[in-house]
């Protein structure tokens, strides 16, 4: 498994996680506390759920799929700060 695999793995928890929180400016620590609030299972992964893997305007190596694209998941307003997008599309959906 490559490493974009891995960053997309999460993808689709962060979507269903986020979806009432459309249009919000959240902090990584906040995302990642609802993320793993809903998704206990992931409290072992934490260190590798990065919002910043899933941003329309924002990416790095290994980033998710969703990276840059109308997929993606949020928007990088600062450092450690990303605003929730209106649209949020599993990687499986069109």
């Amino acid at each position: 498994m490559g490493w974009r695999d891995f960053a997309g793995t999460f993808h689709d928890y962060i979507v269903e996680t986020m979806t009432n929180h459309k249009g919000e400016v959240l902090e990584k620590g906040e995302i990642t506390k609802v993320l793993i609030g809903k998704f206990p299972q992931l409290e072992s992964k934490e260190e590798w759920i990065l919002p910043s893997d899933h941003c329309i305007n924002h990416t790095n190596k290994g980033a998710c799929y969703c990276a840059e694209t109308k997929k993606a998941i949020f928007e990088r307003i600062g450092y450690g700060k990303y605003k929730v997008r209106q649209h949020l599309h599993k990687l499986d959906s069109n």
